[in-house]
Parts: structure tokens; sequence; C-alpha cells
């Protein structure tokens, strides 16, 4: 054989490997981004198996509509990961994407699934073209879909439709549904209802699932209020911002953050929901926050305590720098179902010597205790240096309103600053919020809480140097972490 010839062979062999490597690629596709996806992402993934309705509440730019789109594409081939966590269909499922309009579930959720439509043929897409075994256009949107079609791993035929929020409610009536995927909420609140009565019957009878990807820009809607503060047993709620996507570079923060409107960026960079004026705490995150400060000895440090235990009991620890004026929270946990000893044991480092403010409940006794010791008791038995007096102000009474005005008064004048660590303690203030009769909501409140209670009580606060040697403390202090 001449050279020429065997050069040839060579090269058909190389182009052959090529094209094979290229078919497995993409038949792998779903697999290959199941398999990059963020530890929060498996989380969300796993969710749907013991959830019927899971909502991913998300930040720009995360990998939000990603992590849902791969959920649709495994679904429909039924080609589900030896590790996959999350919910499987025996069946081969009818599935719907739902999004604001034809053009955005073509460009957003048809496109991750299917890839794009070209000269007749899908191309790289989650789901193969070898699965796709046929179509029906949308009326009205080039190249976007009403059905595709898949052959599914079982050999029947899975079915994802597409539908937009501009059709209304009336337009997805009748479908029996196995799963579905809301793309962006709707504003209109029907939408939902009518999804959750077709797979009320979905998946042979055991009721369809669904999940929800988006970005708060509606603000607290009905349906997000009852996610984050009244889930039902069969609801999954899930929060991730900036700080949960590496690939989100700090060039890339610097650049994306600046085009965004100051009061937009919570909600952008953390998924917060926008309250307007149903925000307690109405300031930007940026206000708020600070690197942990280096305390002086002659600073003074007092301890909160809120009590609980189907809610979550909370400890913090405020430092006050009386020379310029500012208020530093530089540790807060709180933590459901625990004792005054392990609570202890998580926060002696800190806590041991210092004066810990609580409120008037307690005196009740702890709840899961046979015991009738009061509650603070136990905690000062635990080893916590509780103050004698349950918090009131220096003038008298407790009043809630007061210390929520002081306290925002001193955000706004940039004197009470949180650290930037204590991530539960800053979610809690940016969801703290009054309802529509102006009352506050009870929820995710414990931290703060503990808060206005060592705010109260400041005038009982000691000085850092003197709860034992400087040095000491510092090793504790920063033990704790």
């Amino acid at each position: 054989m001449n050279h020429s010839a065997l050069a040839r062979e060579e090269r058909e062999e190389l182009a052959f490997m090529l094209a094979e490597r290229a078919t497995r690629t993409r038949l792998a596709a779903a697999r290959a981004t199941f398999d990059m996806m963020y530890v929060w992402q498996r989380e969300f993934v796993a969710s749907t198996a013991l959830y019927h309705e899971c909502c991913l509440c998300a930040a720009n730019q995360i990998g939000k509509t990603m992590t849902g789109t791969d959920i649709d594409a495994i679904h429909l081939l039924g080609d589900y990961p030896d590790d996959w966590p999350g919910h499987r269909f025996q069946l081969a499922p009818m599935c719907w994407g739902l999004g604001y309009s034809m053009e955005k579930t073509r460009d957003l959720l048809q496109s991750a699934i299917f890839g794009e439509f070209t000269n007749g043929a899908f191309t790289g897409g989650l789901v193969p073209r070898e699965r796709i075994i046929g179509w029906e256009s949308a009326t009205g949107t080039p190249n976007a879909m009403r059905t595709v079609r898949v052959r599914h791993s079982s050999g029947e035929v899975s079915t994802m439709q597409f539908w937009s929020y501009s059709q209304g409610q009336h337009a997805i009536m009748g479908d029996i549904v196995d799963f579905y995927h809301i793309d962006e909420e709707p504003k209109d609140p029907n939408i939902r209802t009518q999804v959750m009565t077709r797979t009320i019957n979905g998946d042979n009878g055991q009721g369809g699932r669904g999940i929800y990807t988006f970005t708060p820009e509606n603000g607290r809607t009905e349906m997000v209020v009852q996610f984050m503060d009244t889930p039902s047993a069969s609801q999954f709620f899930m929060q991730k911002g900036w700080d949960d996507a590496p690939h989100i570079t700090p060039e890339k923060r610097a650049r994306m953050l600046a085009q965004y409107p100051l009061h937009q960026r919570d909600m952008r960079t953390k998924g917060v929901p926008m309250l307007g004026h149903g925000r307690i705490y109405d300031l930007s995150e940026e206000y708020i926050v600070c690197d942990e400060p280096v305390i002086l000895p002659h600073w003074f440090v007092i301890g909160g305590m809120d009590f609980g235990w189907d809610h979550p009991h909370a400890h913090i620890l405020l430092v006050e720098d009386r020379d310029n004026g500012i208020f530093y929270v530089v540790r807060a946990r709180k933590h459901r179902h625990e004792f005054a000893s392990v609570a202890w044991g998580a926060c002696k480092q800190w806590a041991e010597g210092v004066p810990m403010a609580w409120p008037s409940d307690g005196l009740q006794s702890e709840k899961g205790r046979d015991d009738a010791k009061q509650q603070k008791e136990h905690y000062e038995d635990a080893g916590f240096t509780m103050l004698h007096d349950h918090a009131t102000w220096e003038a008298g009474g407790n009043s809630v309103e007061s210390g929520l005005y002081e306290i925002r008064d001193l955000m706004s004048k940039v004197q009470f600053k949180v650290c930037r660590s204590l991530r539960d303690l800053l979610d809690e203030i940016l969801q703290y919020h009054r309802n529509e009769n102006g009352k506050i909501s009870k929820t995710s409140d414990d931290l703060l809480d503990a808060v206005r209670y060592a705010y109260m009580m400041r005038r009982f606060a000691v000085r850092y140097g003197e709860i034992g040697s400087t040095e000491e403390v510092n090793i504790k202090f920063n033990a704790w972490g």
C-alpha cells in the first residue's frame, strides 16, 4: 500500500472517530450538564423527588433556567443517570414548558432543550436530534414549537408542549400533565392554578410534579409569599444568588452590578423579591454589610437571644464602638429543635462571659422539656450569662416599633453594620416586611428579634477587654468563625 492510500485511510478513520465522538457528545449532553451542576443545583434536583412543587427563586445569570431545562430534558429522554437524585417517571411523560411569550419559550426553554431549529431540523440541544421524532410549530412565532415529541428510553413517546402566559389561562385547559416547568413567574395567578389543575391526575394517577425557575421581578406575590413563608408539605423553596455561582467572576459582577438600578440590585444579585414600601429595613444590602471589625478592648459587647423550638432559637453578638456611634453584629446563629446545652456548645467560644439579653417568654417553661424550669434557667445552667430581667427599654416597656425605628435610622446613617459572613441574618433583614394590613410578618425574624433585644439592653453591655484577658478573648472570638 502506498503512502497516499495509507494517509487517505488514516484521514477517513480520523474523520469517522471525530464524527463518532461528536455523536456521543451530542447524545450525552443532558448527562454532561448534570455532571457540571453545582451542589445547590443538585440539591434542587433532589428536591423534586420529595416535593410536587419546587421553586428556585434566584438571581440573574447563575444557572437557574439551565437547571430547569436539564431536568426537563432528562425526563423527556428517560435516561436517568445512576446518581440522579430527583424524581423519576416510570412512563413517558407529558411535559409543559411555560413562559411570558412564545418568543421567550423558544429562546429560553425550547432552544436549550432541543437546540436551534433551522432548515427543518434541531441542532445543539440537550435532547439529541436522533431522539426527536416529530413536532408541530406554534402559529405566529418563527421557529417556535407548540409540541415536540421525543423517543423515551421505554420505547414510548414523551411530549413537550410550550405555552405562553399571553395566551391566558383558557388556552391551557384540558390536558393531563405529568410535569411542568414555569420559567419566570406569571403575573396572572390563574395561570398557575390552571397548571396545577392539569397535574392532579398526572404521573399515572400519583399527581404530577413541577418546577419554577425565576428571578422575583414581580416582588412578594401571593405565590412567592406562599413558598417563602407558608409552604405546604408538598412545596420546596430555594433562594440563590451570585455568591452561589463561582462562574460569575468579580470583574463580571462589577460590570453587571453597574448596569442595575440600586433598588433592583438585591433582586438581581441575590434573588430577593422586590418588596418596595413593604420592607421594614428598606435599604440595599450595601448599606448594611461590612468586613469583620477589629474589636478594641474598650468597645462594648452584649449578646441577644430569642427562644424557639419549632421555629429556630437564635443567638447574636452585638458590638458597640461608642467613640464613633457604630454598632456591629459580628456573630449570629439560629437552629431548630436544639436544647440549651447544645446551643452553648456551639456559641461558647464567643458567648462565654458576655451578658445575654432575652425576651419575656424566657420566663415560660422550655418546649421539648418535661420539667417546669423557665427557658432562661436552662440557658443559665448551660453556661450563658443571662441578664437578670427580660429585655426592656431603659425608660420601661418593650415597644417593637421603637426598636425598628432606631435600628432603621442607624442603618440609614451607616451606623449599624452586619458582617457580610452572616448570611442568615442578612436574609432576614432583606425579607423583613409588613403585610397588606401594615402588620409585621412574623416569619424568619428570629435573629432580628435577638438583635433588637441586645440593642434594647445595650446599657448592660461590658467592655470587650473585661470579659477576660484580651488575648484569650481574641483567641476564643476568632476561633468561632
